[in-house]
């Protein structure tokens, strides 16, 4: 099972079946009662959400102390083990499950994790909110608002769509980088370091606590190599949640990613 392979699922189930245009037009519990799964909700502890299914159909319960975005993700998951496994599923999917899949089950998590993402936000409409679109904060809250998601979820289906070259990057209070998603060509000379680079914005943020706003910075505190040295990069740095930051990284001028692409591959 491939990305492609779900995106295409999804659009023609969107499309041919459903006529949706629009993202507010996305009703996942509809989808989800017209695939013979029919969602409820109640308190859950320990999971946000489950599946049961016998034969051809299925139900789908989830937490209903959490916020509609993670209601709404947590349908779609779940969706995505009955796409999968219909007639076969009996799963409990914790978090963590969701948000970061380990061990044993990481695949399969990852897969429902692939179909909830593309089902709230289906590439062929994401394409349409990223026309001419700047990679910052705004770009985030609008496509956030258009399909109603959380934000991490909507920042990283953004950096996903490949449509930015660039990258987000998660930092700690303490420097240490938590996490970060990519455009898929980015090479890796343009990774996010491991600690908080000095002449970053974030940088500015988290260790001189002065939030300069997006803008350009130098291109070398975002390269690893000595590509970007004549170069810059919008960077847009802002505080996320309790001890973590995250700074979106666009390269406008990707001529320096082609530079380090067209080298490393002997061109």
């Amino acid at each position: 099972m491939t990305i492609k392979t779900i995106k295409d699922f999804v659009e023609s189930l969107y499309v041919d079946e459903f006529a949706i245009t629009e993202p507010s037009e996305i009703d996942i519990e509809a989808i989800a009662f017209e695939q013979q799964a029919v969602v409820l909700e109640k308190p859950l502890n320990g999971c946000e959400a489950m599946i049961i299914g016998a034969g051809n159909r299925a139900t789908i319960t989830v937490n209903s102390t959490s916020d509609a975005p993670r209601k709404r993700f947590s349908v779609g998951h779940e969706l995505g083990h009955w796409f999968k496994d219909r007639g076969k599923v009996g799963n409990l999917c914790s978090h963590s499950d969701m948000e970061n899949p380990k061990g044993y089950s990481r695949n399969r998590e990852n897969l429902a994790n692939s179909y909830a993402s593309e089902l709230l936000i289906p590439t062929y409409l994401l394409k349409n909110q990223l026309l001419e679109s700047q990679l910052n904060l705004d770009l985030i809250n609008s496509v956030k608002s258009a399909f109603n998601t959380s934000f991490m979820m909507t920042m990283r289906r953004i950096i996903a769509s490949n449509h930015h070259m660039g990258h987000f990057v998660i930092y700690r209070k303490d420097g240490s980088r938590w996490l970060f998603s990519k455009n898929s060509s980015l090479p890796g000379c343009f990774y996010p370091e491991s600690t908080v680079p000095s002449g970053s914005k974030i940088y500015d943020l988290i260790v001189n606590e002065i939030d300069s706003g997006p803008g350009e910075v130098d291109g070398h505190v975002w390269c690893r190599e000595d590509w970007a040295d004549n170069s810059t990069v919008y960077e847009h740095a802002f505080h996320y949640h309790n001890d973590l930051f995250v700074s979106l990284v666009w390269w406008k001028d990707e001529e320096p990613i082609w530079q380090c692409i067209s080298n490393h591959e002997g061109l």
